[in-house]
């Protein structure tokens, strides 16, 4: 001034409020639909000042928003539709001042997979064996790609088929109406997903040919009783008879018109073999099972 008086000012304090994000655990990699582990606080943010916590998400690991009510040190994501990235904010509040710190970014990987479709359903007669099935849609998902196919006797409870693990199968002969489907399992970080493919029905059309009676001796020329049916032919199908006859009980050929559970020869003048033909047609699929054979024996007498 101009008395030439210097004026001395207190110092100036200015503190730093020092905020660190702490970090969060663990990255994880879940089937759709799961729940994963909700998240840990390894190790909790600090600051000078009072420390609150905000959790962020984001679908792309880029843009990160506010998730409502996610304000503790540790959160669970609940079950996410598909793979989600989380962090979470500290802010320290010091003297009316917030100031705030990241924590690492972690992740929700959702290891898709679908099973895809497999064809096709078959109705095959008893001991045949169904053509092989064949994949339709493989299946698929996010990690490495492996199937087992299964079966069942009920459409029920379904048992691995061993060593059935491509993306086709052939089943082999069967003797009763079996289900099938294929399981597709995803693998990825560790983490196997599986879907399952549509069942498949083989259906065998079981048929009996029934029994039929009766061996006849008859003189050259006469006509055998009619031949009865102990008991009729049966199926899983639609139902219908074929008679065959053979003079060597080898070779066998339809009678024409001999299409009833019954039969009646008419007049012989050599011994002739006899058999019923039960047929069972399902889903347009007709298997036969023969009946007993019965033999008409000619009693042939020359005069001299």
């Amino acid at each position: 001034n101009a008395a030439g008086c210097t004026t001395v000012h207190d110092p100036l304090e200015v503190t730093v409020n020092d905020v660190n994000g702490g970090t969060i655990s663990a990255d994880q990699t879940v089937c759709t639909g799961d729940d994963p582990v909700a998240f840990t606080s390894i190790a909790d943010a600090t600051g000078d000042g009072a420390i609150t916590y905000q959790w962020k998400d984001s679908p792309d690991n880029v843009t990160f928003t506010d998730i409502a009510g996610a304000t503790l040190a540790t959160y669970d994501p609940g079950i996410p539709v598909a793979t989600t990235y989380f962090k979470r904010i500290a802010t320290s509040t010091l003297s009316g001042v917030a100031c705030t710190d990241e924590s690492n970014v972690v992740s929700v990987i959702i290891n898709q997979v679908a099973g895809g479709t497999v064809s096709g359903d078959q109705t095959i007669c008893n001991g045949d064996n169904p053509a092989a099935f064949s994949s339709t849609v493989d299946g698929s998902g996010d990690g490495l790609i492996t199937y087992q196919w299964q079966s069942s006797t009920d459409n029920v409870t379904f048992a691995d088929i061993p060593a059935a693990t491509q993306v086709t199968y052939d089943a082999g002969v069967l003797t009763q109406t079996m289900y099938y489907k294929r399981i597709t399992t995803s693998t990825l970080n560790g983490t196997p997903c599986t879907a399952e493919s549509n069942v498949i029905t083989v259906t065998v059309n079981d048929v009996a040919g029934g029994t039929i009676a009766a061996d006849q001796t008859i003189c050259n020329g006469d006509d055998p009783a009619a031949f009865t049916s102990t008991a009729d032919g049966s199926g899983d199908g639609a139902i219908t008879y074929q008679w065959q006859s053979s003079t060597d009980n080898v070779t066998f050929t339809d009678i024409g018109g001999a299409t009833l559970t019954t039969y009646d020869a008419g007049a012989l003048t050599q011994t002739v073999y006899y058999k019923r033909i039960t047929i069972s047609t399902l889903n347009g699929t007709s298997c036969p099972a023969g009946s007993n054979v019965v033999t008409v024996t000619v009693n042939d007498v020359a005069g001299g």
